[in-house]
């Protein structure tokens, strides 16, 4: 299965070189509407996800729609990413309406490195190829898939210069982030390992990534929040936040901010919130 599945990625990126970005969209669209009605199991987490963020919702339409554009949604972004595998970095660029970048420079000029905080909203592949294409020193730290898919994804991350560090090799793009004063993307609202501390989201139980909060604050790390959407007034293809750096003395501070960013960010995007796991704790 994961076979077919890099080869269906490897010939959508063939096509993609060669078909109209409107064209691409509306195929992608296509598919992921087909994809909402055909993965039963995925439909159910996005729902499950939707019920937590909108309880007062009564009627199941209204979430169904939500879920049906969250597949839409997600095809669309997936265009993109598999269009960093080939597009000039000036593409990547001038498809990003920036606001507030200058907080990443800034969390850099405290020379100690610095934690881009963010979640699986949006692109957020996308995000780290924008940010190292425009000259940051950008690390990100990344789910570990089968072999031959995360040779694949590591290439389109890191094709403009981002660097990525897998899960379990965490501590070294720590390490790497404060010795050579770079930006660590993390994305915080899944704990890949299952080990993290379980804390309260929307109406419900997560848990979140293990021992993050105890670097920052041992570390004195500054922490930027942000995040790369599909731009709802489409002047450009995505928006991209970047929040002033923020430094943290206790633990229970740093998770009460991060929950409280990702709830904001969550019900604000909700059809962009791209997290297809059954990760809610009874």
């Amino acid at each position: 299965m994961v076979n077919l599945t890099i080869q269906l990625l490897r010939l959508a990126t063939l096509l993609l070189k060669v078909l109209p970005l409107k064209l691409s969209d509306k195929i992608a669209g296509r598919i992921g509407i087909i994809c909402h009605f055909l993965l039963k199991k995925r439909r159910e987490y996005i729902l499950k996800n939707l019920y937590h963020i909108f309880p007062e919702y009564r009627q199941k339409s209204m979430l169904d729609e939500l879920a049906k554009r969250t597949f839409k949604n997600f095809a669309l972004c997936m265009v993109d990413f598999l269009k960093l595998g080939f597009i000039e970095k000036e593409r990547i660029i001038e498809g990003v309406k920036p606001v507030n970048l200058e907080n990443l420079a800034k969390a850099l000029s405290y020379r100690r490195g610095g934690i881009l905080l963010t979640l699986h909203i949006g692109n957020w592949d996308y995000a780290g190829a924008y940010l190292a294409a425009i000259g940051f020193p950008m690390l990100a730290l990344v789910e570990e898939t089968e072999p031959e898919m995360f040779k694949l994804y590591t290439k389109n991350r890191e094709r403009t210069g981002l660097r990525t560090y897998p899960v379990s090799k965490s501590a070294f793009a720590f390490i790497d982030a404060m010795k050579n004063n770079r930006i660590l993307a993390v994305l915080a609202d899944r704990d890949i390992t299952k080990s993290g501390p379980v804390v309260n989201f929307f109406k419900g139980k997560r848990r979140i990534p293990y021992n993050l909060a105890e670097i920052v604050v041992k570390k004195n790390l500054p922490v930027v929040f942000g995040y790369m959407v599909l731009n709802p007034s489409k002047d450009t293809r995505y928006l991209g936040i970047v929040e002033p750096p923020a430094f943290f003395n206790e633990v229970d501070e740093f998770n009460r901010f991060m929950v409280k960013k990702f709830e904001e960010t969550i019900k604000r995007y909700p059809d962009q919130w791209f997290v297809f796991q059954p990760e809610w704790v009874d």
